[in-house]
């Protein structure tokens, strides 16, 4: 018999027999138009990182001024995913999406007219990060995992792989289009194009999601399971915040990093594009490891990966072992990102997706933007970046402490 679950966290017997699974071909469509929306909008969001040498040198201050606007725009986006993610949660996602389309290309066309740094702060803070990142990374990974049962996990992957496909292919482009033709060029024209396809991807979820039934194969929550997810939660999101506040010490700072250890513009962003792109095979390998490690299992061993890719990158001295680090850092951020909505997904009901998916990257969001804003404030006080990618192995390896703790509690989902 079909079980589905009531919204409380029982489980409630099906009144039909041999339910089929809820995805469809459509369900795949939403899927790519999804991985083309946050792409385009991670791109927007991390303008600021790839273009903070021209945005240092135009401005005329330091590395910390000008990463403390990704800063503002990585505390948008966590409150506006805990807004966007309950609203998700009660009117479905396709007014939210159009909502974020326009506020992203907006916010890009202010931030390039912007006049002075407090502009720049309101543009990301608000427009690009609040609204547009807020509802292009918890919610849109919740909308999406609606669509999917049995193919969940690779869902939530798919959603989470616009970092791996944005950060692969836009750092190189935006570092170049600044050096031939100014940022604010780059800026203007990336908030155009983006946001007229941001909204005709947004169109993919104008239909409704079919009804969320667990399948008689799937894990059934009950009370009992449920409690105990929520005893480990604050406990796990505090273990996502110091793996994020790592992940974006290096990944905020990266470019400039490797400008400063004599990289050329192009190939200090190519470090950037190496470290995201290959997060797209952990990624999409997250859900197979789920399934062959467990969801803590998996989730885990991509924090082991993040701490010793720290480890070696606060080390590294030639370009060949910098790359290596970068590239085995992006490998643990790939896989420890979607990691935690796999995780969360199984711990809740599907009726409080958006709201609980929401919540663990709140703590996501806004260590990332303490992280980039450290990151750049160490830089300037110790006049390099060896200092802040320590602080960064230290706070991964607190990570997996804590993941540690989650053992006993954890360990069988």
């Amino acid at each position: 018999m079909a079980v589905r679950s009531d919204g409380a966290g029982t489980a409630v017997a099906g009144s039909r027999v041999g339910i089929q699974s809820i995805e469809s071909g459509y369900s795949w469509w939403v899927a790519a138009m999804t991985l083309v929306i946050a792409s385009l909008s991670f791109g927007a969001v991390t303008s600021i990182p790839i273009l903070l040498k021209p945005l240092s040198v135009h401005w005329e201050t330091g590395a910390g001024a000008i990463a403390s606007v990704h800063s503002s725009a990585m505390f948008g986006a966590a409150v506006g995913s805990l807004v966007l993610g309950r609203l998700l949660d009660r009117f479905g996602f396709f007014g939210i999406a159009l909502l974020a389309a326009v506020s992203t290309s907006a916010g890009l066309m202010i931030a390039a007219s912007a006049e002075n740094l407090l502009t720049l702060h309101l543009a990301y803070g608000v427009l690009i990060g609040g609204i547009g990142q807020g509802a292009f990374f918890s919610p849109l990974t919740a909308a999406l995992s609606q669509w999917f049962d049995r193919n969940r996990a690779l869902a939530i992957a798919i959603a989470a792989s616009g970092q791996s496909v944005g950060g692969l292919l836009l750092p190189p482009l935006m570092r170049w289009g600044a050096e031939a033709f100014g940022w604010r060029a780059v800026l203007g024209s990336y908030g155009a194009l983006a946001g007229l396809a941001l909204v005709a991807c947004a169109f993919a979820y104008r239909r409704t999601p079919p009804p969320q039934w667990v399948l008689s194969t799937s894990r059934v929550i009950d009370q009992t399971g449920l409690s105990a997810a929520r005893g480990g939660f604050l406990v796990l999101g505090l273990c996502l915040a110091l793996s994020n506040h790592a992940s974006f010490m290096v990944i905020g700072h990266l470019t400039a990093f490797g400008e400063e250890r004599g990289f050329s513009p192009a190939a200090a962003a190519a470090l950037v594009s190496a470290m995201l792109g290959v997060t797209l095979a952990s990624r999409l390998s997250a859900g197979f490891l789920s399934q062959r490690w467990g969801r803590y299992g998996m989730l885990l061993a991509m924090s082991v990966l993040l701490a010793f890719g720290m480890a070696w990158l606060a080390m590294a001295t030639g370009p060949l072992t910098i790359m290596v680090g970068a590239v085995l850092i992006g490998l643990g951020f790939g896989g420890y990102m979607p990691g935690y909505a796999i995780l969360v997904r199984e711990m809740f009901p599907a009726s409080q997706a958006g709201r609980r998916i929401a919540e663990i990257y709140f703590f996501g969001f806004v260590a990332a933007g303490i992280g980039s804003w450290t990151s750049g404030w160490l830089r300037d006080a110790t006049g390099g970046y060896g200092v802040p990618f320590m602080v960064a192995a230290c706070s991964a390896g607190l990570g997996v402490l804590g993941l540690l703790r989650l053992r006993q509690r954890l360990g069988s989902i």
